[in-house]
């Protein structure tokens, strides 16, 4: 009779240890801190625009600089200003996962915004931006700068109309 309660204890700590093994990488990641804004380094890049779009693309990254893993848990607070004037705020749309990120790993969150149908902005609720900032999920009131390029890396700025960026749920850049 004292063999079945160790059988059974036996097969529970079997169970549990297997189910250690086959856990999914958000429980784990649950485990390290949340990422900051100041262990993170943040771009904006613009997409060239595709023919015939009513809107335009672009790309929030950042790279975990600090010294371990970290967790990017929700959408980041992303704003893109006009000097002190008109800005542009961020809005995340649809559901996030926790993204694991290593020291050097990137996380990318698309965006998508309404931009000017000519070259420069000609209706009112557009602005040329001067800059942008964001900061990491759940970590308001420590803003980055986030420097905005091109595709090939070289220095530009947003044109946008209205005042909301759509972002993408953020996903772990491969590499």
């Amino acid at each position: 009779m004292r063999k079945r309660p160790l059988t059974v204890a036996a097969l529970a700590v079997l169970a549990l240890s297997g189910g250690l093994v086959a856990c999914d990488e958000p429980r784990v990641d649950a485990l390290h801190a949340k990422c900051t804004t100041k262990d993170l380094k943040w771009r904006v890049t613009v997409l060239k625009k595709k023919p015939r779009s009513t809107h335009r693309e672009g790309r929030l990254s950042a790279v975990n600089t600090g010294s371990g893993k970290c967790v990017f848990g929700g959408y980041p607070a992303f704003r893109v200003y006009l000097g002190k004037g008109p800005f542009a705020n961020g809005v995340g749309q649809g559901r996030t996962r926790p993204v694991g990120l290593p020291s050097g790993g990137s996380v990318v969150i698309d965006l998508q915004y309404r931009d000017p149908a000519g070259r420069r902005p000609a209706l009112d609720d557009c602005f040329t931006n001067g800059h942008a900032v964001a900061a990491a999920p759940r970590d308001t009131g420590h803003d980055a700068m986030a420097p905005i390029q091109d595709e090939k890396g070289r220095e530009t700025g947003m044109d946008v109309c209205g005042d909301v960026i759509r972002m993408a749920p953020p996903r772990e850049t491969p590499g």
